[in-house]
């Protein structure tokens, strides 16, 4: 190996700098065929797309050659940038034949623990993604052989370095400059809200660059102050609100349990849908024994802590500029005006319940903040686990549920977010969705199971269920598609049939009998409790019948100055809503 590399073509200098050129080009054509899977495609898109391609070949060459300044050995920083790609490419995709969704900068988000993220995966040989290793291992030993050192004193290659770094950070997270860069390479860095607009972006963008945009537009989507911010400005906004003591004596606490049932949806809702027989029956079983009515949920397909932010805070995703994952714009170490808050004011023991990993999306050390009493995941569980494919079920999670309400002498509040029906679908025997119906099947018997146990229960109980969004399939499902619904048209899927159910007799009255965003609901569960009347809840209901649906999901454009004053003030800003309700804690900025 030696003698090769001393050999005339690897000691050339010509050769040395053809090697360097070619490399970023060369990464970034395997990096883009890890997704599209064919070369016929590959050279299509640099033709058709080639300020793209240019913009791709660039960022890798400014990653190369930061390594390379660092490390000092040419082969060492192209086989770091190399790895860093390819596994780039990797990621996307087995996630898009998982999911159907592309991997962006705020899927890094998710988990700490990798762990986490293979149980959702189904990997599979790819003849291609081989390909791409074996031709990238090869051109790393051509590297090698060559044998490309930076010959500079370690401050003036460090310098360079910083300088690399910080002119392809600043280039990529400040919006004013990203702008003219998309407009001379011709990026498509428009906004897309749902799964549809997402795919209309990557097919102009593809991977790369697609993820670069993700990067700027996470940035960008840091939430700015309110004009006018002040304790004044907030208090105008308030509604007047009976919040005089109620005697304990004339109030039923009831327990409060909300069940956010990971990716439920009635597909009986979808035109042309043909839904086996059965499917539904328990569900509209349930619906003949309480309220029922269609909420508007944030998300599609995916990002569960969305319509959970919504459920937990009783506010708008939108106020926070549609943010993929709303808990990454809080403060840290902050205590966040949740209903959790709200009801162990109220005496209440308050549980989060998720039969998942803690450190998915970072929730345990993300909702510790929220109110909650005690969080419990997957390995917290201490009734009999039961799954379905390779997910808790909602059976088990129920009778945990049930277990924790047995244990506490005082009314619940317990937050239910299940696993059951996530995905992915795959089976040998039945299609993705013929799947997922038959775990959407069970999730109904399992609910009216538990329900009939509350029955018995002498403890007065509120039980609120719905879907957290509609599911994506894999590509090769075509379900949607088949449909018709597109991005022009896919509202439909945004719409989540919610129930409200009790044990103990309740008339639900003042109920919407309209279509109404998510996070209304949580302040008419606590109307409907009976639980002492304050000015934030209040507000926000009065809201409601101005503007039903406040949602990016809506064909509506308009912005409530209101609602995003208040969602600021109550996550990111000073709390002053709180403070005429006697705020249980004080918001610590300085940890």
């Amino acid at each position: 190996m030696q003698k090769l590399r001393n050999s005339p073509f690897f000691t050339s200098k010509r050769t040395h700098l053809i090697f360097l050129i070619l490399f970023p080009i060369f990464i970034c054509g395997m990096t883009e065929l890890g997704q599209m899977q064919s070369f016929g495609e590959l050279l299509n898109f640099t033709l058709t797309r080639f300020g793209i391609m240019v913009f791709s070949t660039l960022l890798i060459t400014a990653i190369f050659w930061f390594t390379n300044f660092l490390v000092k050995r040419a082969w060492i920083g192209g086989l770091i940038t190399a790895v860093l790609f390819y596994a780039f490419s990797c990621i996307e995709y087995y996630k898009y034949f998982i999911s159907g969704a592309h991997f962006l900068f705020s899927d890094l988000a998710m988990t700490k623990n990798v762990a986490d993220l293979t149980q959702f995966a189904r990997l599979h040989f790819n003849p291609l993604l081989l390909l791409s290793l074996f031709l990238i291992a090869a051109y790393i030993v051509c590297l090698w052989l060559c044998d490309v050192r930076i010959e500079r004193k370690f401050p003036i290659r460090g310098a360079i370095s910083v300088l690399i770094g910080f002119v392809t950070t600043v280039s990529l997270t400040v919006p004013a400059l990203f702008i003219p860069v998309c407009t001379v390479f011709g990026i498509d860095n428009t906004y897309s809200y749902n799964a549809f607009s997402d795919e209309k972006r990557f097919e102009n963008n593809n991977l790369i660059t697609n993820f670069a945009v993700s990067i700027n537009q996470q940035v960008a989507s840091k939430v700015e102050e309110p004009q006018n911010y002040s304790k004044e400005l907030v208090n105008s906004m308030l509604d007047d609100a009976d919040t005089e003591p109620v005697s304990e004596s004339n109030v039923v606490k009831p327990n409060i349990i909300f069940i956010m049932s990971e990716s439920f949806g009635d597909f009986r809702q979808l035109e042309g849908m043909e839904v086996p027989e059965g499917t539904y029956d328990k569900l509209d079983e349930i619906k003949k024994e309480c309220f029922s009515g269609q909420a508007i949920v944030p998300t599609f397909g995916g990002n569960t802590v969305r319509t959970e932010f919504e459920l937990m805070f009783g506010l708008p995703v939108k106020s926070l500029n549609n943010a993929t994952i709303p808990h990454s714009l809080l403060p840290a170490n902050v205590e966040q005006d949740t209903f959790a808050q709200m009801y162990k004011k109220e005496g209440y023991s308050t549980t989060y319940l998720h039969p998942f990993s803690s450190s998915f999306y970072g929730r345990e050390e993300v909702y510790s903040e929220y109110g909650f009493d005690r969080l419990m995941f997957i390995d917290d569980l201490t009734v009999p686990v039961q799954k379905l494919r390779d997910y808790v079920d909602d059976d088990t999670v129920y009778r945990q549920s049930e277990q924790i309400m047995a244990e506490t002498e005082g009314p619940d509040y317990i937050h239910i977010t299940t696993m059951q029906n996530h995905q992915p679908y795959g089976s040998d025997d039945d299609t993705e969705v013929g799947v997922y119906l038959k775990g959407i099947q069970k999730s109904c018997e399992e609910l009216q199971e538990f329900l009939n146990r509350l029955k018995e229960s002498k403890e007065p109980t509120i039980v609120f269920f719905m879907g957290d969004h509609f599911p994506f399939f894999s590509p090769d499902s075509n379900i949607y598609a088949d449909l018709g619904i597109t991005a022009d048209n896919c509202e439909i899927l945004y719409s989540q049939t919610y129930l409200i159910w009790n044990n103990y007799g309740l008339t639900h009255e003042e109920l919407p009998t309209e279509d109404v965003s998510a996070f209304y609901l949580p302040h008419i569960i606590y109307r409907q409790a009976g639980l002492p009347a304050n000015e934030f809840t209040e507000t926000i209901l009065n809201v409601m019948q101005d503007e039903p649906v406040y949602s990016v999901a809506s064909s509506s454009e308009n912005n409530s100055q209101l609602l995003d004053t208040l969602t600021y003030d109550r996550t990111i800003g000073m709390g002053y809503s709180d403070e005429e309700v006697a705020k249980p804690f004080s918001r610590n900025t300085e940890n």
